[in-house]
């Protein structure tokens, strides 16, 4: 009898639920994870009340016979069998539950020595020509299972998922007559906590280790301070020691004179705070030895160092926002060591209406989107490519908030996201900084964004920034266009103009690119992208020479190893960096990412 049960059991287990793909002309129905609230609990024991299948097949007969014999097919109410459709699991492990219980129950009760050799001999004959289809099932439920006790062994939430991405990077660069830097590597890690409560809300935890700076990049090695922007101060205080001379009559062109001669020695010193010193001194001391009285001289000397302070200060962030616009994005790290990233918890109000709030993020994160130029790991890698810098003001970490109306699901979008920056929401009684004055003062950065998006292939941003920097108002405005041509070929644009900016240059910018995948390979993805980060409409109250427009071009092409990996190489030119006459910048990249 144990041979018996063994074998109806796995037969009838298979013919409750299943349908042979030669009965309904279809291929054997996938098993899904689905939601157990689709489990049907209604049951029709006849296969003359399905629809679907076909009754001219030689097995109807003996599949009618089995199963209204022993009474355990599962069917459904509106008189289908659903062969063709995907099953789920519950339905599945409902369906066998139920055919077990009957049939151990029918051989425990009835069916005890009653069992014809005419039924076995039919279930043998079945068996055989599904046989292709009984092997796929056992198969798939065999891989199901294991997966579903991989699962349940390694989950740690049933409402949050771990995700993670690795950026490992090999870069270098040169510039003629310049420090070049050496090869380097450099990593970016993130690991992603991604929860949901009900299914339409989203809490994001990112934590991050990365071993980049600004200076380990080669392009913001470069571009550093002790760089192009040091050379240029030097310049500077030598022309205005000369002319200072020749105003106390010395002329130094017919005594042929070297600066380095007369004490000055700026060429010497690295730091640029101790140049800017040194130069205001040098200039009073000449005055003194003029015939000027000692309190003429310290007055000239805190008159022209108060006048460098701000020139420095001033040029000083000019050059800090070119050097992290030409920067490498994944080589930028805000710490050392494991930090907190991004913590936000986004909602809907209603069907139109989703709220943001980030205690830790970035503002770029709600607006300024753009389908081919917004993820370093994906496509471009420059930081000043990948968003609007200018109308960001660098994007840099804070706490905030953030909302996207969408009435009536129409063409029409619009956003506004509003930023403090990270340390900032520190009292300024607490902290001896004039410009920390908590989450509503200086400095924050307020951008709002109405977007139109006729079809799902082309989008037009409007923006508005505005906020204070730097103790300054800061006003920008925007624009952010996408359109895909085709299916293979994308383009993208944006464009910035500050009405406020340090030194009150009032610049503009723009950048633009062309995105085409699949160029030698089906899954690979290949972008060129050219743009200026500052133009300037006027540099008199500045020092150095700001004598041209820096413009960035970079390339990459992305092959995608696998859904886990991809290896990305990417060129970068830099011409007239850091807005000066210098030489042009090269650095080769190769990116490499690893996701899960």
């Amino acid at each position: 009898m144990n041979h018996v049960k063994s074998y109806l059991t796995r037969s009838l287990i298979v013919f409750a639920l299943i349908t042979p793909s030669s009965l309904v002309n279809a291929q054997s129905p996938e098993i899904e994870f689905n939601n157990p609230n689709e489990l049907n609990e209604s049951q029709i024991n006849s296969v003359d009340d399905f629809s679907d299948i076909d009754r001219n097949h030689w097995a109807f007969k003996a599949f009618k016979s089995l199963i209204e014999k022993y009474g355990v097919l599962i069917g459904y109410p509106d008189g289908t069998f659903r062969g063709t459709e995907k099953m789920s699991r519950y339905e599945f492990a409902a369906g066998m539950n139920q055919a077990l219980e009957k049939i151990n129950q029918s051989i425990k009760d009835e069916l005890r020595g009653k069992l014809s050799d005419e039924d076995l001999n039919t279930l043998r004959r079945l068996e055989t020509e599904f046989l292709p289809e009984l092997t796929v099932l056992r198969n798939r439920v065999d891989n199901l299972e294991a997966r579903a006790a991989e699962l349940e062994s390694n989950q740690f939430s049933t409402t949050t998922k771990l995700t993670g991405q690795a950026i490992l990077s090999l870069n270098g660069g040169t510039q003629s007559d310049a420090n070049n830097p050496n090869t380097t590597f450099f990593s970016r890690t993130r690991l992603n906590l991604e929860t949901s409560f009900t299914g339409k809300d989203y809490l994001l935890t990112q934590l991050q280790a990365g071993t980049g700076n600004g200076n380990n990049d080669a392009a913001g090695f470069l571009q550093r301070e002790e760089g192009s922007f040091r050379d240029g101060l030097i310049e500077f205080g030598e022309n205005l020691t000369r002319e200072n001379l020749e105003l106390l009559a010395f002329p130094l062109d017919d005594l042929e004179v070297d600066l380095d001669d007369l004490g000055l020695g700026l060429s010497q010193i690295e730091s640029v705070d101790e140049i800017r010193d040194t130069l205001a001194a040098n200039i009073a001391s000449q005055n003194l030895q003029a015939g000027a009285t000692e309190e003429e001289a310290l007055q000239i000397r805190e008159n022209i160092r108060q006048s460098l302070v701000d020139a420095v200060n001033t040029s000083r962030e000019i050059s800090s926002f070119l050097q992290t616009n030409s920067t490498l994005d994944y080589a930028i790290s805000r710490g050392s060591g494991l930090e907190l990233n991004r913590l936000s918890y986004s909602f809907p109000v209603s069907d139109d209406l989703r709220v943001s709030v980030f205690p830790q993020g970035y503002i770029s994160d709600y607006v300024d989107r753009n389908s081919y130029a917004n993820n370093d790991a994906t496509n471009f890698s420059t930081y000043g490519l990948v968003n609007n810098q200018l109308l960001l003001a660098n994007d840099l970490p804070g706490a905030g908030a953030a909302v996207s109306w969408n009435p009536g699901k129409s063409p029409f979008t619009l956003r506004a996201a509003y930023r403090s920056q990270q340390e900032d929401i520190v009292n300024s009684t607490i902290v001896d900084n004039e410009n920390n004055q908590g989450i509503f003062e200086d400095p924050n950065l307020g951008v709002v964004e109405l977007e139109f998006s006729p079809s799902k292939t082309s989008a037009i941003r409007f923006q508005y920034s505005g906020g204070t920097q730097s103790s300054e108002e800061y006003d920008v405005i925007g624009a952010n266009l996408e359109v895909a041509l085709g299916k293979k070929l994308g383009i993208f644009g944006r464009f910035g103009y500050a009405f406020n900016f340090p030194g009150d240059i009032k610049p503009s910018s723009w950048s633009t690119g062309i995105v085409l995948r699949e160029l030698f390979a089906q899954s690979d993805l290949f972008g060129i992208s050219v743009g200026q980060p500052l133009i300037f409409q006027s540099n008199d109250s500045l020092i150095g020479s700001f004598d041209s427009t820096q413009t960035n071009f970079e390339a990459f092409y992305r092959l995608k190893v696998n859904d886990n990996i991809s290896v990305s190489p990417i060129v970068q030119l830099i011409t007239d960096p850091g807005n000066t006459q210098s030489d042009t910048i090269f650095t080769g990249t190769l990116r490499t990412v690893f996701s899960f």
